[in-house]
Protein backbone atom coordinates (compact mmCIF):
# COMPACT_ATOMS: atom_id res chain seq x y z
CA UNK A 1 0.00 0.00 0.00
CA UNK A 2 2.63 2.46 0.59
CA UNK A 3 3.96 1.68 -3.23
CA UNK A 4 0.60 2.37 -4.28
CA UNK A 5 0.61 5.65 -2.63
CA UNK A 6 3.31 8.07 -4.64
CA UNK A 7 2.00 5.57 -7.57
CA UNK A 8 -1.86 6.69 -7.44
CA UNK A 9 -1.01 10.26 -6.81
CA UNK A 10 1.50 10.13 -10.27
CA UNK A 11 0.32 7.77 -12.38
CA UNK A 12 -3.32 6.74 -11.70
CA UNK A 13 -4.80 10.21 -10.44
CA UNK A 14 -3.52 12.14 -13.88
CA UNK A 15 -5.48 9.35 -15.70
CA UNK A 16 -8.64 9.93 -13.66
CA UNK A 17 -8.60 13.47 -13.76
CA UNK A 18 -10.13 14.30 -16.74
CA UNK A 19 -12.88 16.47 -18.36
CA UNK A 20 -16.55 14.52 -17.92
CA UNK A 21 -19.26 14.38 -19.85
CA UNK A 22 -21.89 15.96 -18.23
CA UNK A 23 -20.80 19.71 -18.22
CA UNK A 24 -24.06 22.15 -17.53
CA UNK A 25 -23.32 25.02 -16.76
CA UNK A 26 -25.41 28.51 -17.56
CA UNK A 27 -23.72 31.72 -16.65
CA UNK A 28 -25.55 35.33 -16.60
CA UNK A 29 -24.02 38.77 -17.54
CA UNK A 30 -25.43 42.22 -18.30
CA UNK A 31 -23.29 45.40 -20.66
CA UNK A 32 -24.12 47.66 -22.90
CA UNK A 33 -23.67 47.87 -26.35
CA UNK A 34 -22.31 51.57 -27.91
CA UNK A 35 -22.79 52.20 -31.38
CA UNK A 36 -20.20 54.89 -32.39
CA UNK A 37 -22.05 54.68 -36.21
CA UNK A 38 -25.21 53.75 -37.75
CA UNK A 39 -25.30 50.26 -38.36
CA UNK A 40 -27.78 50.52 -41.86
CA UNK A 41 -26.32 53.76 -43.46
CA UNK A 42 -22.40 53.50 -41.39
CA UNK A 43 -22.87 57.24 -41.31
CA UNK A 44 -20.43 57.94 -38.82
CA UNK A 45 -22.78 59.51 -35.34
CA UNK A 46 -21.72 62.76 -33.69
CA UNK A 47 -19.21 61.51 -30.95
CA UNK A 48 -21.27 63.02 -27.78
CA UNK A 49 -24.26 61.54 -29.24
CA UNK A 50 -23.37 57.39 -29.47
CA UNK A 51 -26.34 55.17 -29.51
CA UNK A 52 -26.20 52.95 -26.27
CA UNK A 53 -28.35 49.57 -26.19
CA UNK A 54 -28.06 47.96 -22.63
CA UNK A 55 -27.89 43.75 -22.96
CA UNK A 56 -28.56 40.96 -20.85
CA UNK A 57 -26.79 37.98 -21.51
CA UNK A 58 -26.74 33.93 -21.08
CA UNK A 59 -24.22 31.23 -21.95
CA UNK A 60 -25.00 27.92 -21.27
CA UNK A 61 -22.19 25.35 -21.85
CA UNK A 62 -23.35 21.68 -22.40
CA UNK A 63 -21.30 18.58 -23.01
CA UNK A 64 -22.27 16.83 -26.58
CA UNK A 65 -21.35 13.30 -25.57
CA UNK A 66 -22.41 12.51 -28.75
CA UNK A 67 -19.65 14.39 -30.79
CA UNK A 68 -17.28 13.58 -28.21
CA UNK A 69 -14.71 10.09 -27.36
CA UNK A 70 -12.23 9.03 -24.89
CA UNK A 71 -9.62 11.31 -25.72
CA UNK A 72 -11.88 14.69 -26.78
CA UNK A 73 -14.71 16.40 -25.03
CA UNK A 74 -17.20 17.97 -27.16
CA UNK A 75 -18.70 21.20 -25.22
CA UNK A 76 -21.98 23.03 -27.33
CA UNK A 77 -22.25 26.45 -26.46
CA UNK A 78 -24.75 28.42 -26.66
CA UNK A 79 -25.70 32.24 -25.93
CA UNK A 80 -28.11 34.63 -26.22
CA UNK A 81 -28.26 38.73 -25.91
CA UNK A 82 -31.21 40.49 -25.37
CA UNK A 83 -31.52 44.08 -25.57
CA UNK A 84 -34.71 46.07 -24.47
CA UNK A 85 -37.71 44.53 -24.29
CA UNK A 86 -36.56 41.11 -24.11
CA UNK A 87 -36.00 41.31 -28.12
CA UNK A 88 -33.42 38.95 -29.44
CA UNK A 89 -30.52 41.44 -30.24
CA UNK A 90 -27.08 38.49 -31.24
CA UNK A 91 -27.44 35.09 -30.62
CA UNK A 92 -24.91 32.05 -31.78
CA UNK A 93 -23.95 28.43 -31.23
CA UNK A 94 -20.51 26.74 -31.08
CA UNK A 95 -19.12 23.89 -30.28
CA UNK A 96 -15.94 23.49 -28.51
CA UNK A 97 -13.23 20.36 -28.89
CA UNK A 98 -11.31 19.94 -25.97
CA UNK A 99 -8.77 17.73 -24.83
CA UNK A 100 -9.85 15.87 -21.68
CA UNK A 101 -7.12 16.07 -19.36
CA UNK A 102 -5.49 19.05 -20.54
CA UNK A 103 -8.88 21.10 -21.56
CA UNK A 104 -6.76 22.94 -24.59
CA UNK A 105 -8.55 22.98 -27.84
CA UNK A 106 -7.64 20.33 -30.61
CA UNK A 107 -8.32 19.94 -33.99
CA UNK A 108 -11.57 18.24 -34.49
CA UNK A 109 -14.60 17.83 -37.11
CA UNK A 110 -16.51 18.02 -34.30
CA UNK A 111 -16.11 21.58 -33.41
CA UNK A 112 -17.46 24.36 -35.50
CA UNK A 113 -13.81 25.97 -35.51
CA UNK A 114 -11.65 22.98 -36.56
CA UNK A 115 -8.38 24.38 -35.94
CA UNK A 116 -8.46 26.28 -32.67
CA UNK A 117 -5.85 26.65 -30.16
CA UNK A 118 -4.90 27.35 -26.72
CA UNK A 119 -8.12 27.79 -24.19
CA UNK A 120 -11.44 28.06 -24.61
CA UNK A 121 -14.16 27.17 -21.97
CA UNK A 122 -11.17 26.46 -19.36
CA UNK A 123 -7.86 26.19 -18.32
CA UNK A 124 -7.89 22.70 -17.06
CA UNK A 125 -7.26 21.43 -14.15
CA UNK A 126 -4.33 22.42 -11.40
CA UNK A 127 -3.87 26.03 -12.81
CA UNK A 128 -0.34 27.37 -12.26
CA UNK A 129 0.15 31.11 -11.95
CA UNK A 130 3.44 30.64 -13.70
CA UNK A 131 1.80 28.63 -16.27
CA UNK A 132 1.47 30.29 -19.60
CA UNK A 133 -2.49 29.86 -21.16
CA UNK A 134 -3.01 31.68 -24.62
CA UNK A 135 -6.76 32.34 -24.65
CA UNK A 136 -8.60 31.57 -27.91
CA UNK A 137 -10.42 34.03 -30.13
CA UNK A 138 -13.11 32.76 -32.43
CA UNK A 139 -13.34 36.09 -34.09
CA UNK A 140 -10.22 37.09 -34.86
CA UNK A 141 -8.71 33.21 -34.88
CA UNK A 142 -6.07 34.52 -32.83
CA UNK A 143 -4.71 33.30 -29.24
CA UNK A 144 -3.14 35.74 -26.73
CA UNK A 145 -1.49 34.89 -23.14
CA UNK A 146 -2.86 35.69 -20.01
CA UNK A 147 -1.32 37.79 -17.88
CA UNK A 148 -0.79 36.97 -13.89
CA UNK A 149 -2.58 39.46 -12.11
CA UNK A 150 -3.01 37.83 -8.18
CA UNK A 151 -4.29 35.11 -6.58
CA UNK A 152 -7.21 35.54 -4.32
CA UNK A 153 -10.39 33.84 -2.53
CA UNK A 154 -13.50 34.08 -3.34
CA UNK A 155 -17.15 32.89 -1.21
CA UNK A 156 -20.05 31.39 -3.16
CA UNK A 157 -23.58 31.11 -1.61
CA UNK A 158 -22.54 27.69 0.15
CA UNK A 159 -18.87 27.34 0.21
CA UNK A 160 -16.39 29.79 1.06
CA UNK A 161 -12.72 31.31 0.59
CA UNK A 162 -12.61 28.98 -2.71
CA UNK A 163 -8.72 29.76 -4.21
CA UNK A 164 -8.90 31.26 -7.12
CA UNK A 165 -6.45 33.21 -9.74
CA UNK A 166 -7.01 36.48 -11.67
CA UNK A 167 -5.94 37.44 -14.96
CA UNK A 168 -6.05 39.91 -17.50
CA UNK A 169 -5.75 39.48 -21.51
CA UNK A 170 -6.29 40.97 -24.44
CA UNK A 171 -5.27 41.89 -28.01
CA UNK A 172 -6.15 43.44 -31.15
CA UNK A 173 -6.48 41.71 -34.50
CA UNK A 174 -8.23 41.68 -37.57
CA UNK A 175 -11.73 39.76 -37.54
CA UNK A 176 -12.24 36.62 -40.30
CA UNK A 177 -15.55 37.78 -40.60
CA UNK A 178 -17.68 41.27 -40.12
CA UNK A 179 -18.35 41.52 -36.70
CA UNK A 180 -22.26 42.23 -34.74
CA UNK A 181 -23.89 41.71 -37.95
CA UNK A 182 -22.18 44.16 -40.17
CA UNK A 183 -21.57 43.81 -43.42
CA UNK A 184 -18.48 42.62 -45.71
CA UNK A 185 -18.63 45.35 -48.22
CA UNK A 186 -20.35 48.01 -48.57
CA UNK A 187 -21.68 50.73 -50.71
CA UNK A 188 -19.52 53.70 -51.89
CA UNK A 189 -21.93 56.21 -50.32
CA UNK A 190 -21.61 54.42 -47.51
CA UNK A 191 -17.80 54.69 -47.51
CA UNK A 192 -18.02 58.60 -48.12
CA UNK A 193 -20.28 58.93 -45.22
CA UNK A 194 -17.45 57.39 -42.76
CA UNK A 195 -14.89 59.31 -44.49
CA UNK A 196 -15.76 62.12 -46.47
CA UNK A 197 -12.60 63.05 -47.93
CA UNK A 198 -12.90 60.25 -50.77
CA UNK A 199 -14.80 61.94 -52.95
CA UNK A 200 -14.08 59.79 -55.95
CA UNK A 201 -15.31 56.56 -55.15
CA UNK A 202 -18.38 55.10 -57.33
CA UNK A 203 -21.29 55.60 -54.97
CA UNK A 204 -23.11 52.62 -56.48
CA UNK A 205 -20.14 50.27 -56.61
CA UNK A 206 -19.23 48.03 -53.38
CA UNK A 207 -15.95 47.85 -51.72
CA UNK A 208 -14.42 45.23 -49.34
CA UNK A 209 -14.08 45.91 -45.41
CA UNK A 210 -11.84 44.86 -43.11
CA UNK A 211 -12.81 45.08 -38.98
CA UNK A 212 -10.62 44.84 -36.56
CA UNK A 213 -11.68 44.00 -32.57
CA UNK A 214 -9.69 44.72 -29.61
CA UNK A 215 -10.29 42.90 -26.62
CA UNK A 216 -9.03 43.63 -22.98
CA UNK A 217 -10.73 41.33 -20.29
CA UNK A 218 -10.36 40.26 -16.49
CA UNK A 219 -10.59 36.61 -15.76
CA UNK A 220 -11.14 34.76 -12.58
CA UNK A 221 -10.39 30.73 -12.57
CA UNK A 222 -10.73 28.46 -9.80
CA UNK A 223 -7.28 27.51 -9.22
CA UNK A 224 -7.68 23.63 -9.04
CA UNK A 225 -10.61 22.77 -11.42
CA UNK A 226 -9.48 25.59 -13.78
CA UNK A 227 -13.26 26.71 -14.58
CA UNK A 228 -13.71 30.45 -15.69
CA UNK A 229 -15.73 31.51 -12.29
CA UNK A 230 -16.08 35.27 -12.69
CA UNK A 231 -15.72 37.68 -15.87
CA UNK A 232 -15.61 41.18 -13.37
CA UNK A 233 -14.82 43.01 -16.82
CA UNK A 234 -14.87 42.36 -20.79
CA UNK A 235 -14.65 45.02 -23.14
CA UNK A 236 -14.87 44.14 -26.66
CA UNK A 237 -13.93 47.37 -29.51
CA UNK A 238 -14.79 46.77 -32.90
CA UNK A 239 -13.22 49.27 -36.46
CA UNK A 240 -13.00 49.78 -39.49
CA UNK A 241 -9.28 49.26 -40.81
CA UNK A 242 -8.94 52.38 -43.07
CA UNK A 243 -5.09 52.72 -42.82
CA UNK A 244 -4.82 51.66 -46.34
CA UNK A 245 -6.76 54.42 -47.41
CA UNK A 246 -4.64 56.90 -44.61
CA UNK A 247 -7.22 57.11 -41.98
CA UNK A 248 -5.94 54.56 -39.71
CA UNK A 249 -9.12 53.01 -37.51
CA UNK A 250 -12.10 54.47 -37.06
CA UNK A 251 -13.91 53.02 -34.28
CA UNK A 252 -17.63 51.81 -34.48
CA UNK A 253 -18.70 49.97 -31.69
CA UNK A 254 -17.61 48.95 -28.15
CA UNK A 255 -19.28 46.15 -25.90
CA UNK A 256 -18.60 46.12 -22.30
CA UNK A 257 -20.08 43.45 -20.14
CA UNK A 258 -19.40 41.55 -17.06
CA UNK A 259 -20.75 38.58 -14.96
CA UNK A 260 -23.90 39.45 -12.58
CA UNK A 261 -22.49 38.58 -8.74
CA UNK A 262 -25.63 35.49 -8.95
CA UNK A 263 -23.96 34.03 -11.47
CA UNK A 264 -20.24 34.35 -9.98
CA UNK A 265 -21.62 32.75 -6.50
CA UNK A 266 -22.93 29.84 -8.63
CA UNK A 267 -20.15 29.39 -10.73
CA UNK A 268 -17.93 29.34 -7.39
CA UNK A 269 -20.48 26.61 -5.83
CA UNK A 270 -20.11 24.62 -8.43
CA UNK A 271 -16.05 24.97 -8.97
CA UNK A 272 -15.87 24.04 -5.36
CA UNK A 273 -17.52 20.58 -5.67
CA UNK A 274 -15.33 19.65 -8.11
CA UNK A 275 -12.51 21.08 -6.30
CA UNK A 276 -13.62 18.52 -3.69
CA UNK A 277 -13.83 15.83 -6.28
CA UNK A 278 -10.53 16.25 -7.15
CA UNK A 279 -8.87 16.66 -3.53
CA UNK A 280 -10.03 12.91 -2.96
CA UNK A 281 -8.47 12.18 -6.41
CA UNK A 282 -5.17 13.82 -6.01
CA UNK A 283 -4.97 13.63 -2.01
CA UNK A 284 -6.95 12.13 0.61
CA UNK A 285 -7.08 8.45 -1.68
CA UNK A 286 -3.11 8.81 -1.49
CA UNK A 287 -3.38 9.24 2.20
CA UNK A 288 -5.77 6.77 2.92
CA UNK A 289 -3.18 4.13 1.13
CA UNK A 290 -0.26 5.49 2.81
CA UNK A 291 -1.51 5.10 6.23
CA UNK A 292 -3.01 1.79 5.31
CA UNK A 293 0.33 0.89 4.09
CA UNK A 294 2.04 2.03 7.64
CA UNK A 295 -0.66 0.10 9.70
CA UNK A 296 0.06 -3.26 7.69
CA UNK A 297 3.84 -2.43 8.01
CA UNK A 298 3.47 -1.73 11.43
CA UNK A 299 1.32 -5.22 12.04
CA UNK A 300 3.41 -7.17 10.14
CA UNK A 301 6.76 -5.89 11.82
CA UNK A 302 4.69 -6.82 15.35
CA UNK A 303 4.18 -10.15 13.91
CA UNK A 304 7.88 -10.66 12.73
CA UNK A 305 8.78 -9.70 16.20
CA UNK A 306 6.50 -11.96 18.26
CA UNK A 307 7.89 -15.23 15.66
CA UNK A 308 11.29 -14.48 15.91
CA UNK A 309 13.19 -16.76 18.87
CA UNK A 310 14.77 -15.82 21.47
Amino acid sequence: MIVLAPLWKWVVAPVLVKLPDNINETSYYEGVLTLNVDPNSMQVLPPDMPVKIPLTITRKDVSAPEKSDGSVAVIKETAVAKGPGGKDFLAYTKYYALDRKTAKNVTSDQADVKNRTGYSITLGFFVNKDGTYPFWDDDTRTATNLEFVKTDTMDGFQYKGIPVIVWKGGGEAKTVTPPLGLPSKISGAQVKAIIPSLTTLNDTEMYPIDYIKRTTATVVVDQKAGTVVSLPAYQEEYFVDASALGQGKIKLATLNYHQTPASVKTQLDHAAKTYKLLDSVETYIPIGLLVIGLIELIIGLILYLRKKPA
